[in-house]
């Protein structure tokens, strides 16, 4: 694309990429966003309701003369490949009844007014021939230019990579390395687990003296550390490296915390049946490949009326259902960064970059899993909780916590007690 073609429609240029021979109209409307559009990809007013509709949103029938959009009649989705897309609308004619395609697909299939001659563009544009169909390059999709995938492109933001297939990473391979590189949440600068998560999670699970705790997935044992200097009898479990820092620590403490290399869905062939009073699960349950069998196991050695924690990063707002970009790029100001929704259902596992040598594997699930999971296991909720940064944290920690943590959770911390037999 050559600087000359800078004030040129934004679909025009797109389609420009797919094939060589698409006219570069000049943009007329919408001149000063980043999706300047020309006549022909502007908008076309309805002939029912009389509003001007983007034209990827109306049809027109050759045989009545008619346009209309898809908010007067109910659309049919169309799943086919064409110029950056991969479904169209088949729009019903408000007079007739018969389908027509949305003015995209119409004009790739050359059924366009203005290809047909059943209306003259009132301006000077050039129209494309779909004769040159066959000159067309392949796509893959989400195409570039599609709405997420265009938003996303203007800023600065973190891509979270699915995985089809557990064969190049597991969670214990992506811990073993990041053991190494892991800043303990006892360093005074910590932010997010120091000052927004443990203080919620220790008042939720409210230690004893003499209490018997779990911690599974312990990691380097920030968690146990605190407990057992309350005086709880802690038992710590890891399935990763991350535990060898929380024993070499332990053997210079000595607060008699017992510490196993062990999988968190091997619960039940460790111990026995309610051997504890309470358990905790501290970031890692959304790091477990199958919490199924973790969250029952947890159930297992519950003993009834003991009360099981987990806290893990926000479904419904944090990676990598969502995404982070900053408009304009390299901004530092927190107003000029957002959030973008990518797929809040999509469970496949996802690697979130940390950098670009020590990825970590993570599990998305909607929130609604996780709880039906408590509810077949007997555990019941009796307290949420999504941490919102306090004014303090926002006066000490402006970069981290003003319009970012006082205005949406990053987290979510749930409480539950397993119901008695009785």
């Amino acid at each position: 694309m050559t600087s000359s073609e800078s004030g040129m429609c934004f679909y025009c240029k797109e389609y420009y990429q797919i094939t060589k021979n698409y006219p570069l109209n000049e943009a007329t409307y919408d001149v000063d966003s980043f999706t300047p559009r020309c006549y022909l990809h502007w908008e076309y007013e309805c002939s029912k309701c009389g509003r001007m509709i983007h034209f990827n949103g109306i049809a027109w029938c050759s045989s009545c003369k008619e346009f209309t959009c898809k908010s007067c009649v109910e659309e049919k989705m169309v799943k086919e490949e064409f110029l950056i897309y991969d479904y169209y609308y088949n729009i019903p004619c408000h007079k007739c009844d018969k389908l027509n395609p949305a003015l995209d697909f119409a004009e790739y299939n050359g059924t366009h007014p203005f290809q047909i001659g059943g209306l003259k563009p009132e301006e000077e544009i050039v129209v494309w021939m779909p004769i040159y169909k066959e000159e067309l390059k392949s796509q893959e999709f989400p195409h570039q230019a599609w709405g997420s995938e265009r938003i996303l492109s203007t800023g600065k933001s973190v891509r979270h990579k699915r995985l089809e297939s557990l064969d190049d990473y597991t969670p214990k391979s992506t811990w073993d390395v990041l053991a190494s590189k892991w800043v303990s949440p006892e360093e005074e600068e910590e932010y997010h687990h120091t000052h927004l998560i443990l203080p919620d999670v220790y008042r939720m699970l409210d230690a004893q003296k003499d209490e018997e705790i779990l911690d599974v997935a312990c990691g380097e044992g920030t968690v146990v550390r605190y407990l057992a200097k309350l005086g709880a009898k802690v038992t710590g479990i890891d399935i990763s490296n991350m535990i060898d820092r929380a024993i070499e620590r332990e053997k210079k403490d000595e607060l008699g915390i017992c510490l196993l290399k062990l999988n968190a869905e091997e619960l039940h062939n460790n111990f026995e049946r309610g051997s504890f009073d309470k358990v905790v699960c501290n970031m890692a349950l959304m790091d477990i490949a199958n919490y199924k069998v973790t969250i029952k196991n947890i159930a297992y050695v519950l003993k009834e009326n003991g009360t099981f924690i987990f806290s893990i990063v926000h479904p419904a707002f944090g990676w990598p259902a969502t995404t982070t970009l900053r408009i304009p790029k390299g901004s530092r100001r927190n107003e000029d960064r957002l959030r973008v929704l990518q797929n809040y259902f999509d469970e496949r596992p996802a690697l979130i970059d940390y950098s670009e040598d020590y990825p970590n594997l993570c599990f998305h699930r909607p929130i609604s899993s996780y709880i039906n999971e408590l509810i077949n296991n007997s555990l019941e909720i009796i307290e949420m909780c999504e941490p919102k940064a306090s004014e303090e944290l926002v006066q000490r920690f402006p970069g981290k916590a003003y319009l970012d943590n006082d205005i949406f959770a990053e987290f979510l911390i749930v409480k539950t007690r397993k119901k008695s037999n009785n």
